[in-house]
């Protein structure tokens, strides 16, 4: 099962779910980690589900998905029950006014001036799912990523930041060449990867917020025979939980128990303490709710106006066209377009994200893969 990918467990898991053929079915975020075609076939297994007299449970974000497969919107926040909506009555304005308590921009998205090439991929291949991609990233600029789950871009991403091999290519930053063969080259050169799957590989869930916070900067708060400075460690950890709004009762909380949206915090300012150049963000907004989606958003462009080169891979198509200042399509490894968000369509991208597909594959993506 590990080595599968996200999606490919959150499918195994739904199929589970489903197989022990239950008369009340509560699924908790069961599409943040699916494409959109793996979620279509989700649905059409839930109103099949419904049809047989099952009842369902949707707990979701993602209120486009509420408003598609639900009969009733009942909204939480703060653990309290705000109120409840038949869907006939039911609108994204209404649902986010609930969940957050005001009216909120879901996408802040600030014209910053953008500089020169901070980050250039020359003809980079990998094992397995990059073949021959090439592309920049300026300073300020903020490049989204689209494709389908298994295009290439985390994988891309992972070579980027030394955690993948790199077969051929070259990285440069700010015009040299950049010899990146670990994850710690990466960090020493400015470069940052907030992660997909924020708890297996973004956060170490058994640690407090005040240590996942400075993980990446423990050498320079290492003082004699390496010991950290705990005083440094707790004001750094301090001013980020104050700066990103970090909803935690101490510092010493461990990160397993906060919500998803502050654990996502959290990976942030584990990056944002060490003051990176490039800030590659893979899913930066899965699972977690309107509000903090709102927030994580804003302080991309506040890192954007700040000089921050930021790669955005994303599977929602709102957050690629609303968020970028120039679209990449990936297929199969390969980059198979390139967009400005305010000269294409969803159609397009998708069109872009299905190139190297065959008749065959393009029916699986579309066929219910559930029974």
């Amino acid at each position: 099962m590990k080595e599968l990918t996200v999606a490919g467990q959150q499918m195994v898991e739904i199929a589970k779910a489903i197989s022990w053929e239950a008369t009340l079915l509560i699924m908790d975020e069961p599409t943040s980690a699916l494409s959109g075609s793996d979620a279509e076939r989700l649905f059409e297994i839930v109103r099949r589900l419904k049809s047989r007299g099952v009842s369902v449970v949707f707990i979701s974000h993602r209120i486009e998905e509420v408003l598609q497969v639900t009969d009733r919107v009942v909204v939480m926040r703060d653990g309290r029950r705000v109120g409840e909506l038949p869907i006939s009555e039911a609108t994204r304005e209404k649902i986010v006014r609930l969940m957050v308590g005001r009216a909120v921009d879901i996408f802040p998205k600030e014209k910053v001036e953008i500089g020169e090439p901070v980050l250039e991929i020359r003809h980079l291949s990998g094992k397995g799912m990059v073949e021959g991609v090439s592309f920049s990233v300026r300073k300020g600029e903020i490049v989204g990523l689209a494709g389908l789950v298994g295009a290439g871009r985390t994988e891309l991403a992972r070579i980027i930041c030394g955690v993948e091999k790199r077969i051929d290519g070259q990285i440069l930053l700010d015009g040299r060449e950049a010899d990146i063969r670990s994850p710690s080259d990466a960090v020493r050169l400015g470069i940052g990867l907030v992660p997909e799957d924020r708890k297996g590989q973004g956060l170490v869930l058994k640690m407090d917020v005040r240590e996942n916070v400075t993980l990446a900067i423990l050498p320079r708060l290492a003082r004699w025979l390496g010991a950290i400075s705990r005083r440094e460690q707790r004001e750094v950890a301090a001013h980020y939980v104050d700066a990103l709004s970090i909803a935690t009762p101490s510092l010493a909380q461990l990160v397993e128990n906060l919500s998803g949206g502050n654990q996502q915090k959290v990976v942030l300012a584990k990056w944002l303490s060490a003051h990176p150049r490039v800030l590659i963000m893979d899913e930066p907004t899965r699972g977690i709710d309107v509000g903090a989606k709102a927030e994580v958003h804003a302080l991309m462009s506040q890192l954007a106006g700040e000089g921050i080169g930021i790669i955005m891979i994303s599977s929602e198509l709102p957050e690629i066209l609303s968020m970028s200042d120039r679209v990449i399509v990936m297929c199969q490894g390969r980059i198979t377009g390139e967009f400005r968000p305010e000269e294409t369509t969803q159609e397009e991208i998708i069109s872009c994200a299905t190139r190297f597909l065959t008749k065959e594959q393009l029916q699986i993506e579309a066929a219910p893969a559930i029974a």
